[in-house]
């Protein structure tokens, strides 16, 4: 199950263009790593309902004004979370809950 939830994941990066060519690093650039995180999702009688996996970048080692300029989080804060339910409930509008494999990949399309 991890293979194809792995699987799912590249196949994802692929569609979105996400990986480019190789490329040698320079001497003196320090490369950023990267690992798996695994997670089982389990319904509420602790049945597993789906594998997940997302790859991470290491990034406890950049250094700010010297490998990156900006730091970007896709996480809403709590005071935007609170208008749109205000939004919804004003208006009498239906949320949906949607399970989206690669939200993240899509920001700029």
């Amino acid at each position: 199950m991890w293979l194809e939830a792995i699987q799912t994941k590249l196949n994802s990066f692929v569609k979105c263009k996400v990986f480019g060519h190789v490329i040698h690093t320079p001497k003196g650039v320090m490369v950023v790593g990267y690992k798996w995180v695994f997670v089982r999702k389990q319904n509420k009688n602790n049945e597993i309902v789906q594998y997940n996996t997302w790859l991470v970048a290491q990034d406890f080692s950049r250094r700010p004004d010297i490998d990156y300029e900006k730091n970007y989080s896709l996480v809403m804060n709590a005071i935007t979370f609170i208008f749109f339910i205000g939004l919804v409930v004003s208006k009498t509008l239906n949320i949906y809950l949607m399970d989206v494999v690669t939200t993240y990949l899509y920001i700029d399309h």
